[in-house]
């Protein structure tokens, strides 16, 4: 029987993890072997907007992803990849993967 290192296991999505709007400032904490990534979503807060009328944003935290300082450097290389093989301005979608091999 094939084993597969977990680099190389097949991509699937059995819970359809939903897409969340994460268009706010975003924050990355490195600690020891670890990495945080904190994802914000810039919202009109609910009290002001429906009371009053008043457009008072505030950054609402949407994600957090806490993953290996391994993959945040491979995420890196992705990005760097991804922006230079690009015309300057233009981003595209990508189908490559983030795993340090």
């Amino acid at each position: 029987m094939a084993t597969h290192e977990p680099k190389d296991a097949p991509a699937t999505d059995p819970d359809h993890v939903q897409e969340t709007l994460c268009i706010g400032k975003f924050n990355i904490l490195l600690s020891g072997a670890f990495a945080t990534i904190t994802f914000t979503h810039a919202r009109p807060k609910p009290g002001a907007l429906v009371d009053h009328g008043i457009t008072d944003y505030e950054s609402v935290v949407r994600a957090r992803i806490v993953t290996t300082a391994e993959n945040m450097l491979a995420m890196r290389d992705l990005l760097i990849r991804i922006y230079n093989d690009k015309p300057q301005g233009s981003v595209g979608p990508s189908t490559t993967g983030g795993i340090l091999n």
